[in-house]
């Protein structure tokens, strides 16, 4: 799988996903008002240049448009779409994917106490709560992954991130955050507190997203937990860093990396991570 903090810049940091889908579901619009039939997406990212699926959802039909040729800013019929010929009648198909891992189990309780405080002259009473370790269970993520076939061509997803991805919406909320949180504690060395923290930020921000689409505010507001840094800060420093400067990123790289108690170089594997997934 992908270096893990690919899921943050999917789930959190992700401007190219979030255009990709608004360009995707123009596209669909347009569709509909072409062929008078309700589409929806099937699969946003593919391997296969960029290639998105659609499914009409009157004939059952799976077709795949290479949105390189789709504007949505200035187009709004299917005659406008300068794309290559779409490749139609996809068979949907899927595989089982053997996955899991390892999560170390803790046996939890709380003490009780009365504490003597010289301060009032009496005894206050007190709790601690204490965790010891109990041992290890492995936790099962095997899934079924989805993929569409015609034509010469296998649609599947771009990027392992993606793919991971897809693995967390097929398991339950409390197991995907789990999955995560093991992610983030092995691949990006973070701490037990500190790689929760995160699974849950990542949890929440996923669940918004598939309700609504965020505002640039509330964006800014988890990558700010994430990473210490704005979105903006974050576009700004990627964009020096393609033009081969490289001093603002440098700079990002070591704010976020004091924010997750990691170092600059771990924090670095995430970004390249995430120009490898857009």
């Amino acid at each position: 799988m992908q270096k893990l903090l690919v899921l943050i810049a999917v789930l959190v940091l992700s401007v190219s996903c979030n255009e990709k889908k608004k360009t995707a579901k123009s596209f669909e619009a347009a569709l509909e008002v072409e062929t008078g039939h309700s589409w929806t997406v099937a699969k946003l990212q593919t391997e296969k240049g960029s290639f998105t699926v659609f499914k009409d959802e009157t004939t059952g039909e799976y077709v795949a448009y290479d949105m390189s040729g789709w504007n949505r800013e200035t187009m709004s019929t299917i005659a406008q779409y300068t794309g290559p010929a779409p490749v139609r009648n996809l068979a949907k198909d899927r595989e089982w994917v053997v996955s899991g891992y390892w999560e170390a189990v803790y046996d939890t309780y709380t003490d009780y106490y009365d504490e003597y405080s010289y301060s009032c002259d009496c005894y206050i009473s007190g709790s601690r709560t204490v965790s010891v370790y109990v041992g290890d269970r492995y936790v099962d993520t095997s899934h079924w992954y989805t993929f569409y076939t015609g034509g010469g061509f296998r649609f599947e997803n771009a990027a392992g991130a993606s793919k991971d991805l897809e693995t967390i919406a097929a398991l339950k909320e409390e197991a995907a955050t789990s999955f995560l949180k093991a992610k983030f504690k092995s691949e990006f060395s973070l701490s037990e507190n500190r790689a929760g923290e995160l699974a849950s930020l990542a949890s929440k921000y996923q669940k918004l997203e598939n309700s609504r689409e965020l505002t640039s505010q509330e964006k800014d507001k988890f990558a700010l937990s994430a990473l210490g840094v704005s979105m903006n800060q974050v576009e700004a420093a990627m964009k020096k860093k393609a033009e081969g400067q490289d001093a603002q990123y440098e700079a990002l790289l070591k704010q976020a990396a004091q924010v997750n108690n990691t170092t600059p170089e771990q924090i670095g594997k995430f970004f390249d991570g995430m120009s490898e997934a857009i």
